[in-house]
C-alpha cells in the first residue's frame, strides 16, 4: 500500500501488508499501537509489516528497506533507535546514529555507529554499550563525526552516511568511486 493506505500497482514501491487467519486483529489493550500497525483496506483487516517492497513481473516481491528504522540482522529485528540511545548514553553525547551495514538481502549483516564528537575513546564506548546491548545489536564499528550531513528538513541524513560507507566499500574493492 502507499502512504495514503491505497493499493499500489505491481512494480511500484509500497509497504507490505498482510492478512489471513493467523493475523491478529490488534494488540491487547494497546489501542494506539494497534491503530498504527493495522489498517482496514477494501473491507478487510491488514497488518502493516513496515517492509517496503516492489512487486516483480514474476510475482515475487523485491525487498527495498523499512518504513521505520528497524533492520533485520541474522534473523533478529533490530531497532536502530534503541542502539542510538545506548550509544548516546555510553558516549555522553547528544547525537549518535546507527545504520545497518553492510546491507544484505534480508536487511543488514552488522551495525555501524556514528558518534557526534571530535575525540572519544570508541573502544571504551563499545565496552559500555556491550553491557546493555545483546551481541546481535552491538555495533561492529564506531566512527567519530564532527559535523553530520543534514537533509532538507535539518535532520541527520542517514542516507548520506550509508552512501559514504558504500563509497568506501567500492574504493576498498578497487571499484570506481564517483
Amino acid at each position: 500500500m502507499d502512504p495514503d493506505g491505497k493499493r499500489v500497482e505491481r512494480g511500484s514501491e509500497g509497504e507490505l501488508v498482510i492478512r489471513g487467519p493467523n493475523v491478529t486483529q490488534g494488540y491487547w489493550n494497546l489501542a494506539e499501537q494497534t491503530a498504527r500497525a493495522f489498517v482496514d483496506l477494501e473491507g478487510e483487516r491488514w497488518y502493516r509489516t513496515g517492509d517496503l517492497v516492489a512487486g516483480e513481473p514474476d510475482g515475487n516481491l523485491r525487498f527495498l528497506g523499512r518504513r521505520d528504522r528497524m533492520v533485520k540482522k541474522r534473523g533478529y529485528r533490530v531497532e536502530l533507535g534503541e542502539i542510538e540511545a545506548v550509544l548516546r548514553e555510553a558516549a555522553g553525547v547528544e547525537i549518535a546514529i546507527a545504520v545497518g551495514w553492510p546491507r544484505s538481502q534480508s536487511g543488514a549483516d552488522g551495525v555501524v555507529g556514528f558518534i557526534g564528537a571530535d575525540e572519544l575513546d570508541t573502544n571504551a564506548v563499545l565496552r559500555r554499550a556491550a553491557k546493555r546491548l545483546p551481541a546481535y545489536m552491538r555495533p561492529r564499528e564506531l566512527r567519530l563525526v564532527s559535523e553530520f550531513p543534514l537533509n532538507a528538513n535539518g535532520k541527520v541524513d542517514r542516507k548520506a552516511l550509508l552512501a559514504q560507507l558504500e563509497r568506501e566499500q567500492t574504493a576498498a574493492s578497487g571499484g570506481t568511486v564517483l
